[in-house]
């Protein structure tokens, strides 16, 4: 083979043709792919895009979402939905809709912002320590006493 035959750009159907197996699961996920943005212009805009389709079959419609609050809303509204999704020539025979919860796998990491002690404050926590008797407490009412604006500007 030549290089240039390595570098030819090809079309997915050219790719996938001789494959059966793989073209049937392209065609699959782009018909989820529509079914999916046909759901989003559906559902009301506080629960756009926040569903997404994970099949249908048999006149079920099976969607996946990260919240069980957002699960509650579309079911009060589930009615509504079917009718306008029947709307589709897909989904015309589409009876109801089952909602599996799946939180998310990776929460965003809480950020914790440090306040430091006003200087008054600091100054009060040190006047403590020196009259406190346990040396355990002492050195951690001064090792917060050290958590002051002035210490965190230097």
């Amino acid at each position: 083979m030549t290089n240039e035959k390595l570098t030819e750009k090809r079309s997915l159907a050219q790719i996938t043709r001789k494959t059966y197996d793989l073209n049937r699961l392209f065609r699959k996920a782009d018909a989820i792919a529509r079914l999916d943005k046909e759901l989003d212009n559906a559902l009301p805009s506080s629960l756009k895009g926040k569903f997404k389709i994970s099949g249908y079959k048999d006149g079920v419609l099976k969607l996946v979402v990260n919240s069980a609050a957002s699960a509650t809303r579309l079911k009060y509204g589930q009615s509504e939905l079917i009718n306008k999704l029947r709307c589709n020539s897909v989904l015309r025979e589409l009876q109801s809709i089952s909602i599996k919860i799946r939180p998310a796998r990776y929460k965003k990491k809480l950020v914790r912002k440090i306040q430091p002690l006003s200087n008054e404050n600091a100054q009060l926590l040190t006047e403590e320590a020196g009259q406190t008797k346990d040396e355990a407490l002492r050195d951690v009412l001064l090792r917060l006493a050290t958590h002051t604006n002035h210490n965190s500007k230097e």
